[in-house]
């Protein structure tokens, strides 16, 4: 005996369910051909303009005016990265480490350094060991070393093991290791030294390359793609971010440099996204002056 009010009756069941098999038997949209139908409409009517007689004008081309010859020939190589360092310093000691002691700003750029660097010198002899660059740069109101070690290839603990020692013997204030490219666990232990160490930093920097001709190249310092840190995805992002934000700054001076270097050359065509850069860069300026007032200076240290 059927209760009132309890539920539907047993023939709105059936109803629902026959609509849940309707639906699912329906045939599934064909994108293809629909696309193809499309392109073949367009297709036709793009004919009938034709054979309407009306004159088809073609769109002018882009062209940037009084550019001198071979200007679009540049363009294709402008700012490209270099592949080879070695390209243009063919030897560490001879090329490189003379060519960066010549431009000791380059690394106070790259380092964010308070002060100048003063050279000491090249291919110093400290604690039996020979380092590539040794500089002076005022902390405070005292002057302190700065040792220097590069290599034109992957790091290798050599070179580490050398810096450490020199900077460890100099009490340097800073130690500077320079490389095209870091393995992940001397990434970590120049972090680990950074973190621990109070009174020298350990600052990693990488060579950055870009063609300003096809035999002309300019070089920078940018901070090292971070090394994986699935325990701390929060720190890997933030780093992602420190490197982007450095090679944008390059990327502007680069950019920078080729105005002046070429000023019969028309760049409009670039305004837009050096403008739109500006505008992103100035919002992450703000951010960040938001985010430093809730992030104190020194790590909190637990009570004992």
């Amino acid at each position: 005996m059927r209760t009132e009010g309890l539920g539907p009756p047993p023939c709105q069941y059936r109803t629902v369910a026959f609509r849940f098999m309707t639906m699912d038997a329906a045939p599934a949209v064909d994108w293809a051909s629909l696309g193809q139908s499309f392109a073949d409409a367009y297709a036709e009517f793009d004919a009938n303009d034709y054979l309407s007689g009306k004159e088809v004008v073609p769109e002018p081309a882009v062209v940037d005016a009084e550019e001198p010859e071979g200007t679009d020939k540049l363009r294709r190589v402008w700012l490209r990265p270099v592949e080879d360092v070695r390209t243009y310093f063919a030897h560490e000691a001879a090329s490189f480490t003379p060519w960066l002691a010549k431009r000791l700003h380059i690394i106070e750029n790259a380092a964010w350094f308070d002060n100048p660097l003063t050279l000491v010198g090249t291919e110093q002899k400290i604690a039996g060991y020979r380092i590539d660059i040794l500089a002076k740069t005022l902390v405070g109101n005292r002057e302190r070393f700065v040792v220097i070690e590069n290599q034109l290839e992957r790091t290798d603990a050599d070179h580490l093991g050398r810096l450490i020692t020199c900077a460890a013997e100099v009490e340097a204030s800073h130690a500077v290791w320079i490389t095209t490219e870091f393995r992940d666990d001397h990434l970590k232990v120049m972090e680990a030294l950074q973190r621990n160490h109070r009174d020298c930093s350990f600052i990693p920097l990488v060579i950055d390359g870009a063609l300003a001709t096809e035999r002309a190249a300019s070089f920078d310092l940018v901070t090292p793609p971070t090394y994986s840190s699935p325990d701390d995805h929060l720190r890997e992002k933030l780093q992602e971010a420190l490197r982007k934000a450095h090679e944008v700054h390059i990327a502007m001076q680069r950019l920078r440099d080729l105005l002046v270097d070429h000023p019969e050359v028309d760049f409009s065509r670039y305004r837009d996204i050096v403008e739109e850069t500006g505008s992103w860069s100035h919002s992450v300026d703000d951010l960040v002056d938001q985010l430093l007032v809730h992030i104190p200076e020194e790590r909190r240290k637990r009570a004992a």
